[in-house]
C-alpha cells in the first residue's frame, strides 16, 4: 500500500506540471503529498526531495511577487506555513546535523506563522519537533510527552544557554519554550519576565522583523493579556485596567477560542473588584495588609482560589506562599 502511494504521489506531481502548471496552489498540494512519502534515508529520494524543497520555496516567492503585503493572508499564508512544516519534516528525517539545524529554522518559521493564523494545534506540533531535535543535539531521550514537561524545559535551556549562549536564535526559542511550560504550571511572572528578555535579546542581536523576535513577541503580547473570570456572568473576559480608586476593573470580552471576526461582539464593562477573579497565574501585588504588611507591595502569581482567598506565590526569593485574600490583591497589569 505504501508502494502504490509512493508511485501515486509521483504521477500526481508530473500530472499537475503537464495540465495544470500556472495553479501554483494545486502544484504546493501535490509537491506537500509527494515529498511526505519520500525515505530521507534513501540517497536517490533525499535528492527528489531537496529539489521538491527548493521548488517549494521558489513557488512561494512567486506567488508572493503577485501579490501585496496586505493580500498574502487566509490561505496564501496557511499555505506558506505547511510548507515550512513540511521542509522542516523533510530535514528533520535527513538526520544530519547540518538538515537538524536547517529543520530547527524552518519550524521557527512555521511557528511564526502559525501563531499569526491562531493555529494552535500546529504550533504544538512544530514546537514538539523542536523539542525532539533539540533533545538530540543534547544527548537527552524524550518521551511522548516531556516536550511539555517544566523540568525538561529548564534542562533543555540551561543546556542550550551554556552551550551557545544566550543571543543565538536555538537558545531564544528554548526559553520562549521554557515560558510556555512555566505558564502553563501557573508561574505567569518568571514566564512573562523570561519571554520579556528572550524578545529584547532577540530583537537587539537579529533585528525586529527576524522568526525568533517575531515568535518571543507574539508570545509576550499573549501571556501578558490578563484572563479574568467574571463570577456574576460565569464568563472569561481579559482585565484591562482598574479605576475608581481600584474599586472597579474595566474587563473586555467574553473571551472567546479565536478573537477573529468577534471584535464586534466584544463587551467593555466596568465592574466590582469583589466580580473578577484572576486567573491562575496572574501576575498580582499584595495592598492593605496590616497583620502581614511585610507583604505590601510584593508581587506574585495567583495558584489557587478557595472562599474568597487566593494562595499566593512570591517572587522576591524567601517568601513563602500565602494565602491572601481578595480584596487585598491588585492585578499587575506591567511588571516593573
Amino acid at each position: 500500500q505504501n508502494d502504490l502511494r509512493y508511485h501515486l504521489e509521483r504521477a500526481r506531481v508530473s500530472f499537475v506540471e503537464r495540465e495544470f502548471s500556472d495553479d501554483h496552489m494545486l502544484y504546493l498540494r501535490a509537491l506537500i503529498h509527494r515529498v511526505r512519502v519520500l525515505n530521507a534515508e534513501n540517497d536517490a529520494d533525499k535528492a527528489e526531495g531537496d529539489q521538491i524543497c527548493f521548488k517549494m520555496v521558489s513557488t512561494i516567492d512567486e506567488m508572493k511577487s503577485d501579490h501585496s503585503e496586505s493580500e498574502w493572508s487566509g490561505e496564501f499564508m496557511k499555505m506558506e506555513a505547511v510548507v515550512m512544516y513540511v521542509i522542516g519534516l523533510f530535514h528533520m528525517n535527513v538526520g544530519s546535523e547540518e538538515s537538524l539545524q536547517e529543520a530547527l529554522e524552518y519550524f521557527g518559521s512555521a511557528i511564526y506563522l502559525f501563531t499569526l493564523l491562531g493555529d494552535e494545534i500546529n504550533i504544538i506540533s512544530a514546537k514538539k519537533n523542536i523539542a525532539k531535535i533539540e533533545a538530540k543535539f543534547s544527548g537527552e531521550e524524550i518521551s511522548h510527552d516531556e516536550g511539555n514537561d517544566l523540568e525538561f524545559s529548564k534542562r533543555q535551556y540551561k543546556y542550550w544557554l551554556g552551550k551557545l549562549g544566550e543571543q543565538h536564535s536555538i537558545t531564544i526559542r528554548r526559553g520562549e519554550l521554557l515560558a510556555h511550560a512555566l505558564y502553563c504550571s501557573n508561574q505567569g511572572v518568571a514566564a512573562e519576565r523570561l519571554l520579556a528578555k528572550m524578545a529584547a535579546i532577540s530583537r537587539q542581536v537579529h533585528g525586529p522583523t527576524h522568526n525568533s523576535t517575531l515568535s518571543a513577541a507574539s508570545a509576550l503580547k499573549d501571556i501578558k493579556e490578563r484572563r479574568v473570570f467574571i463570577d456574576s456572568r460565569k464568563e472569561w473576559f481579559h482585565a484591562l485596567r482598574y479605576e475608581n480608586d481600584g474599586l472597579s476593573c474595566v474587563v473586555k470580552g467574553p473571551v472567546v477560542e479565536s478573537a477573529h471576526g468577534y471584535e464586534d461582539h466584544m463587551l467593555t464593562l466596568s465592574l466590582p473588584i469583589a466580580d473578577v477573579l484572576p486567573a491562575p497565574g496572574t501576575p498580582v501585588l499584595c495592598h492593605g495588609l496590616s497583620e502581614r504588611a511585610h507583604l505590601n507591595g510584593k508581587i506574585g502569581d495567583t495558584r489557587g482560589f478557595n472562599g474568597g482567598k487566593f494562595e499566593v506565590h512570591f517572587e522576591e526569593a524567601g517568601l513563602e506562599p500565602a494565602i491572601i485574600k481578595h480584596e487585598n490583591l491588585r492585578i499587575v497589569f506591567e511588571l516593573p
